[in-house]
């Protein structure tokens, strides 16, 4: 446990601020620190060759941003682009605080878990935003190459195959998330939840439901949201209950630090249960065998 108190310092000079916990001997200091904000309406002149794989449609792919034919749709495929950069610093800031949380005083704990809920707000939005920005680039720059002539795209795959067959674009590290020619949206009637092989030995997880039939709609809502920066797994029980949870975690002691933390994600109900080899057993007797 750390002792003292949670010192908060403000820091402006930008519209993004990120809450960063330090160790400092026993004490947790707390910054909010400023966060570069890069102008989504302006691509910056280095970003031309920096390579990136963005399927228009079955048979154009760009690898750089100056293939891009239409300035609007680049501007959209940027703004997804930075928003892709923003969500995986948001991720990494995520764990860290629930690292800190999990070794913090309870005093510091309610402050720590409000920034872990304002990341998981803006991550669903993000996650969200994401995939319509490149959804609205690619329509625009696949309307163009519909009426296109042969001769033009033949010459534009040329320029892709020399590129590909160029060291700099086999070296090049800056490289953009492959974005495939399908995207698929969040539909509230499905689950966004995957499967996973059946872990050996005993086992913890954090249960966040369990439905036989329909899921009500307000815990799909929970699950998608806990689904973003967690990962849910499903299946059903020889009673046709399908079970939700998350984690798989060796000790007791780990499991009621990740209920605490999924409680605060807002899944008030979370409770722990046992499994060996997969098949559910009671706490006590996970406890008794880890003994």
């Amino acid at each position: 446990m750390f002792a003292g108190n949670l010192i908060q310092e403000n820091i402006t000079g930008s519209s993004l601020t990120v809450p960063v916990f330090i160790f400092q001997d026993d004490t947790i200091k707390s910054k909010t620190l400023p966060e570069k904000k890069e102008n989504e309406s302006v691509i910056p002149d280095h970003l031309s060759n920096v390579a990136i794989n963005f399927q228009v449609n079955s048979d154009i792919v760009y690898l750089r941003f100056d293939h891009f034919v239409k300035d609007e749709s680049k501007k959209m495929f940027y703004q997804a682009w930075l928003k892709e950069k923003e969500l995986a610093r948001i991720s990494n800031q995520t764990d860290s605080l629930r690292k800190v949380y999990g070794n913090s005083a309870d005093s510091q704990k309610d402050e720590i878990s409000l920034s872990i809920l304002k990341n998981e707000e803006r991550s669903v939005s993000l996650n969200q935003e994401i995939p319509v920005l490149y959804q609205n680039a690619r329509d625009e720059e696949n309307r163009y190459w519909q009426s296109a002539t042969a001769d033009e795209i033949a010459r534009f795959h040329e320029i892709i195959r020399l590129l590909k067959e160029s060291d700099q674009h086999l070296s090049n590290k800056q490289t953009a998330p492959i974005i495939p020619d399908t995207i698929i949206f969040h539909d509230p009637s499905q689950k966004t939840v995957i499967k996973t092989e059946v872990p050996s030995g005993i086992v913890f997880k954090i249960q966040v439901g369990a439905y036989k039939g329909k899921v009500p709609d307000s815990a799909v809502k929970s699950i998608k949201k806990l689904s973003v920066i967690r990962k849910v797994e499903n299946f059903k029980e020889e009673k046709g209950v399908t079970i939700y949870s998350t984690g798989n975690l060796k000790s007791y002691e780990e499991a009621v630090t990740m209920q605490s933390q999924v409680k605060q994600e807002g899944i008030k109900n979370a409770t722990i249960v046992a499994y060996q080899n997969g098949k559910r057993i009671t706490i006590e007797e996970a406890r008794g065998l880890k003994k």
